[in-house]
């Protein structure tokens, strides 16, 4: 029974030893798979996701590549096939900075080295209340392998309205402030910016983009109302009434224009309540046409709004009382000449004529300065004939009877 026993154990220390060895002899240290020479880190324009980009290893062993995120990497769930060269972070924000990096791993499981760790560029941008100064800073772009040499980046706008794409505004180098301001045109409303990052030279695989940022220019209040409800001219008073749709909270500037002439400031106010009345005074009767419009700016002086034009179209000019003389005393200082004061008088026309009882012309005139001074004539009653033109086009012929006292 021993000796059969004995046999048995030496049988398998045998084979143990036989088949086993050469399994021990063959094992080595693992030879890695070469690393990736290119990676990137971008965020897609069309969908704003974070999108990592590599160049495929070279090396036959490759089997898939493994991803891991953060410093040090936080996991290695994220496996893909040797033939994948890009993955899309769905659940990291672009406008947060990320960390990654990437190595190879053949069949069994041997990996290559890591790459230095890459990420995302993330831009922020903004413009400050009441400004027209669009400020921008970045995050710098690492992780580019050393052979590429200087990164080059380059901010894009796409302002609205002027711009249908994207147009390229300023470089800088790596090293340099990554930050720059500009004025926002004043047709603008809003833009849309994006940091580029490149070489610049040998390779069309590196360029990564950052995040999008739309700003837009900012104020802080806009008058809710301007219009102009009622407007009329009152003949006995000589005045424009007008009744305005206002805010009470802001000033406006009412802009007068005479007879189609320029646009000119009447009076500006800050109304106390809706609606609001306002006469305008500094009327000419004699003018034809009178426009108004209201004018009012945000609560950062920006932005003006304009109501419709209102505008009254002025009656036919009526010669006010004591405008033409009806006695004359001669050698009176104050009295002692004939001459008719009308306002609104084009220049162009004016012809007086003055004629005794016996329809003897006895004086004449075109000139509106020219007085009549009754020394020469006999006391008593003369006709006078007036005709002139007024600013609206309008003649008028004027006649009557002055009286010469002496």
């Amino acid at each position: 029974m021993w000796r059969r026993l004995r046999t048995m154990i030496c049988v398998s220390l045998f084979c143990c030893f036989h088949f086993s060895f050469p399994l021990f002899a063959q094992a080595q240290t693992p030879t890695p798979v070469a690393p990736v020479s290119e990676w990137l880190a971008t965020v897609d324009s069309a969908t704003q996701q974070v999108v990592l980009r590599w160049r495929p290893s070279t090396d036959s062993a490759t089997m898939g590549y493994h991803i891991c995120t953060g410093i040090p990497c936080l996991n290695y769930d994220t496996v893909f096939g040797r033939f994948d060269t890009s993955f899309i972070c769905v659940d990291h924000s672009p406008e947060e900075a990320h960390s990654y990096r990437l190595h190879v791993f053949d069949s069994a499981y041997n990996v290559s080295e890591l790459t230095p760790s890459f990420g995302n560029v993330v831009l922020q941008a903004e413009v400050p209340e009441c400004d027209t100064v669009v400020r921008c800073r970045w995050t710098p772009y690492e992780g580019i392998p050393s052979w590429y040499g200087t990164l080059h980046y380059e901010l894009e706008t796409r302002m609205e309205p002027l711009d249908s794409t994207f147009i390229g505004r300023t470089g800088m180098n790596a090293g340099e402030p990554l930050e720059c301001s500009f004025v926002l045109p004043d047709t603008v409303t809003r833009v849309w910016l994006r940091v580029v990052v490149d070489e610049g030279v040998f390779s069309r695989f590196f360029r990564s983009e950052s995040n999008i940022v739309m700003v837009e220019r900012r104020t802080i209040d806009t008058a809710t109302v301007v219009g102009i409800s009622e407007i009329d001219y009152d003949s006995l008073r000589n005045v424009v009434n007008l009744t305005f749709d206002v805010d009470t909270a802001f000033e406006y500037t009412l802009y007068r224009s005479i007879d189609g002439g320029a646009w000119h400031e009447a009076t500006t106010f800050r109304p106390r309540q809706n609606p609001y009345h306002y006469s305008d005074r500094d009327v000419n009767p004699y003018d034809s046409l009178y426009c108004y419009r209201l004018e009012v700016f945000d609560a950062c002086g920006m932005n003006p709004r304009y109501s419709g034009v209102a505008q009254v179209v002025m009656p036919e000019p009526v010669v006010p009382a004591g405008a033409i003389p009806n006695v004359v005393v001669a050698g009176d200082p104050d009295n002692g000449t004939f001459l008719p004061r009308l306002r609104g008088l084009k220049g162009d026309l004016y012809e007086l004529h003055i004629y005794d009882r016996k329809g003897i012309l006895v004086f004449h005139t075109d000139d509106a300065e020219q007085a009549w001074n009754p020394a020469d004539v006999s006391q008593g009653a003369y006709v006078y004939s007036l005709r002139v033109r007024f600013v609206n086009n309008i003649v008028k012929t004027y006649t009557g009877t002055v009286i010469v006292l002496k």
